[in-house]
């Protein structure tokens, strides 16, 4: 059992660990960065694969997150242009943007519908905790976008790192809201410990 985490986090981070050791070691020129990009493109097939065999499902997020890098993957090492790379995740941040956007507007939290299987929230966690998802994707909209026009791809690579780092610590920081807005039959850090009821409305 102990290894099933391993398994997990290997599946989820693993294409972009390997795309950022690419880079650090072939250089982001742009025949180093069309390499690192087409090898993470794989390692992404292979991942959304593995997941699939290994929890006979793939989750909604990481298939969403999947599509993208393989969408503009494609077409980087295709067009051998590193831009339209750096340019997925301006379209991937907005597109969680507009989605969370919407669900916030109508006072709902959308992320119940990506991480519902995970954490077992009150609705006014829900709502909180994509409503703060939200402002995170649009901070990486807007900061992508200033990062890759004014100082190129070399300093975007840097600046993706730091990105993905603190994106990571920012996620993981949403434990301590869902532990102050878990329900009752949640574990005490509002992780789900019930199967979760399908929705027949």
């Amino acid at each position: 059992m102990k290894k099933q985490p391993i398994i997990a986090w290997s599946i989820e981070f693993g294409p972009i660990i390997l795309f950022f050791i690419l880079l650090e070691t072939i250089g982001s020129t742009e025949p180093g960065f069309i390499t690192a990009t087409a090898v993470f493109t794989f390692a992404t097939i292979i991942a959304l694969v593995t997941s699939f065999f290994y929890e006979k499902r793939i989750a909604l997020f990481p298939l969403i997150a999947g599509v993208f890098v393989v969408f503009f993957g494609l077409f980087t090492v295709g067009f051998s242009e590193p831009y339209l790379f750096v340019l997925k995740d301006t379209f991937y941040n907005g597109f969680f943007f507009v989605v969370l956007l919407r669900g916030v507007l109508k006072k709902k939290g959308y992320l119940q519908y990506l991480f519902g299987s995970l954490f077992d929230l009150t609705q006014k966690g829900w709502y909180k905790l994509s409503f703060r998802w939200m402002i995170m994707f649009l901070l990486l909209v807007i900061s992508n976008e200033l990062f890759w026009h004014a100082y190129g791809i070399d300093a975007w690579v840097r600046y993706k790192i730091i990105a993905t780092v603190v994106t990571v610590i920012f996620g993981v920081y949403q434990i301590f809201l869902a532990r102050d807005h878990r329900t009752e039959t949640a574990s005490p850090w509002g992780l789900r410990i019930t199967p979760l009821k399908q929705d027949k409305s």
